[in-house]
């Protein structure tokens, strides 16, 4: 898991208490090595299921909300502080979610992508391996595997640069 530059996203320490509070819901898988803050509240609307994948992190006050499908996180991503996962969103492996940061509807991150502080990636939204979406930027549509959408901007098509 990266843990340098700006905004780097550091796992909580683990606490057994935490993670029990966390994982005694009905309709929530927590893999073994899950660490999660403070104050994070995870659920599942019926109908909806929540899977969190081994070594993942959940930071102090992330919000995680399953609707209408299956919200997974993958292996060893880090979801920041006060991050937002809401709807049937998918995180794949080794993703970071920045604090603050939103992922809403059916929207996917591909293994390794980025999604930096206070980012928004709405509903159909589809990010792609390994890339790289910059802080209070909003994604609507695809961003190609390696791309990198600046800080600040909205993204509703295709783009590799």
């Amino acid at each position: 898991m990266e843990r340098v530059g700006p905004d780097a996203v550091l796992p909580p320490r683990p606490s057994r208490l935490r993670r029990w509070r966390v994982g005694w819901r009905p309709r929530v898988a927590l893999a073994p090595g899950v660490r999660v803050g403070r104050d994070v509240r995870v659920r599942a609307a019926r109908g909806a299921r929540v899977v969190i994948g081994p070594g993942a992190a959940l930071g102090h006050g992330a919000r995680i909300e399953a609707r209408g499908g299956t919200l997974a996180v993958g292996p060893e991503a880090a979801i920041g502080d006060r991050a937002m996962l809401q709807g049937a969103v998918t995180v794949g492996r080794e993703c970071v979610v920045g604090d603050w940061a939103r992922v809403e509807g059916d929207a996917e991150l591909a293994p390794r992508a980025r999604l930096a502080a206070h980012a928004v990636a709405a509903s159909g939204a589809r990010v792609g391996a390994g890339a790289v979406v910059g802080s209070f930027a909003v994604v609507v549509g695809a961003v190609a595997a390696g791309a990198v959408v600046p800080p600040g901007q909205t993204r509703a098509a295709s783009s590799s640069s």
